[in-house]
């Protein structure tokens, strides 16, 4: 099964449970002893938090939503609070769908339909785990605390409540991509784990005064902007870091003016035959990350050897082959490039084995991981060298297709003639540094 396929089925097996467990519940609501401007408040703050989201990672976003929904959980019975919160997460996905409608124009009803399911399902069992834990210890905002186990009940409902989101996200995101989800777990989070703990610390406080002030959780959005500007901090200094890695992948290009731009191309074929594989938005652009920084262990490569005018010894290129392992140790420090680490490593493996570093046989790699070894080979014959001129676009894309299911697979070097060559099937001429991307 297609690593998507299975990330698909867990989203909606999520959501089934998330609504079984809510149509299990509801006749434990008792709606005549609500506190409805309370619930009008919490509702009120939660999707004006809602409205400013950081995106931590191609595939996970934070808002400053979480002290709302501790608070929620805090103040209100555990299935009604974990139904305000799954309904304020799912219409989230509504809202940013409808958006991204307008703005596109796409129409993908199916996976809306599984991110809102997804959404707001593992929003609403992991507020109903918490409010669960606070329930079994009878601890609430309204019944206050009683000393020193119930402060550790609230600090293990909070973390309790905390882990369960990010980690369904995360074995969501390692199904999609095949990697491990404890390791996007650690990497997605180790950024932001001290503004995670002042946001619970923060709608603990909201829910406390709560009990007295129904309007309170309005007021919590002024300190939950400072938590939120200190989140943007931080996530500003790791893009800056991003912004730099990819800097220096072009330097390694313009050491070579035959390969100037040549990773920015490669960036924009990957994204292109991505997408006509039926690739996600977000797999489209990891690739097109990853094709960024694809030869920055280049870097690290003598100049003597990067820059020989004609063939290469033996000697030679097995120190140019070092380069794929060379990006991979440079990335590896960096959590924004976790997701990408394999497919820089592999992203000269060929699909009958004999390529390097690792000779993997590439019909075993992830279909993510052989889209860039064609857009980099297409690319690297449309371009001139000091030793042979550039090749025709044309006469490339014969060369991918005579070496289709021995150096390429197959599959992608026919998605790469139809999203970069359409016009050639009508004779249309055009040159091979210009490509039109269907």
């Amino acid at each position: 099964m297609a690593p998507r396929r299975r990330s698909e089925l867990f989203r909606v097996g999520i959501g089934l449970v998330a609504v079984g467990t809510f149509a299990a519940t509801l006749g434990r609501w008792s709606l005549a002893s609500h506190d409805w401007w309370l619930i009008a408040s919490l509702a009120a703050a939660g999707i004006l938090a809602l409205e400013f989201p950081l995106h931590i990672s191609l595939s996970v976003k934070v808002s400053v939503a979480s002290a709302v929904f501790f608070a929620a959980v805090l103040l209100l019975p555990v299935w009604q609070a974990a139904a305000l919160v799954g309904a304020l997460q799912a219409v989230d996905i509504c809202v940013a769908a409808y958006r991204k409608i307008r703005r596109t124009g796409e129409r993908p009803p199916r996976a809306v339909a599984i991110n809102i399911l997804f959404n707001g399902g593992q929003a609403y069992l992991a507020a109903a785990l918490g409010g669960l834990l606070l329930l079994a210890g009878g601890v609430s905002a309204r019944s206050g605390l009683a000393g020193p186990l119930d402060a550790l009940l609230l600090v293990a409902a909070a973390a309790l409540m905390f882990a369960t989101n990010i980690f369904l996200v995360s074995v969501a995101a390692g199904l999609a991509t095949s990697r491990n989800p404890i390791q996007l777990f650690v990497n997605t989070n180790r950024l932001v784990y001290v503004q995670f703990v002042s946001l619970y610390l923060l709608g603990a406080a909201a829910a406390f005064a709560s009990v007295q002030f129904a309007w309170v959780p309005m007021l919590a959005i002024v300190p939950a902007a400072l938590v939120y500007h200190s989140l943007r901090q931080r996530v500003e200094m790791r893009r800056d870091a991003m912004r730099a890695m990819e800097r220096m992948a072009d330097e390694v290009d313009r050491r070579d003016p035959y390969t100037f731009n040549h990773s920015q191309r490669v960036a924009v074929y990957t994204h292109a035959i991505a997408r006509r594989l039926g690739f996600s938005s977000s797999e489209a652009e990891l690739l097109a990350l990853a094709a960024k920084v694809h030869d920055i262990g280049k870097i690290r490569i003598p100049d003597a050897i990067l820059l020989k005018p004609g063939p290469l010894t033996p000697g030679e290129r097995r120190v140019m082959e070092t380069h794929p392992r060379l990006g991979y140790e440079i990335l590896r420090p960096f959590s924004e490039y976790a997701k990408v680490l394999d497919i820089v490593l592999s992203h000269h493996e060929r699909y009958d084995g004999r390529g390097y570093p690792n000779a993997s046989v590439g019909r075993r790699l992830m279909l993510i991981a052989q889209v860039i070894p064609v857009a980099d080979s297409l690319d690297a014959m449309t371009s001139a060298r000091a030793y042979r001129a550039a090749r025709s676009w044309e006469s490339a894309l014969e060369e991918l297709r005579r070496g289709a299911g021995t150096q390429w697979n197959p599959y992608v070097v026919e998605a790469a003639a139809a999203a970069l060559a359409p016009e050639f099937r009508q004779g249309a001429p055009r040159t091979a540094q210009t490509p039109a991307i269907a």
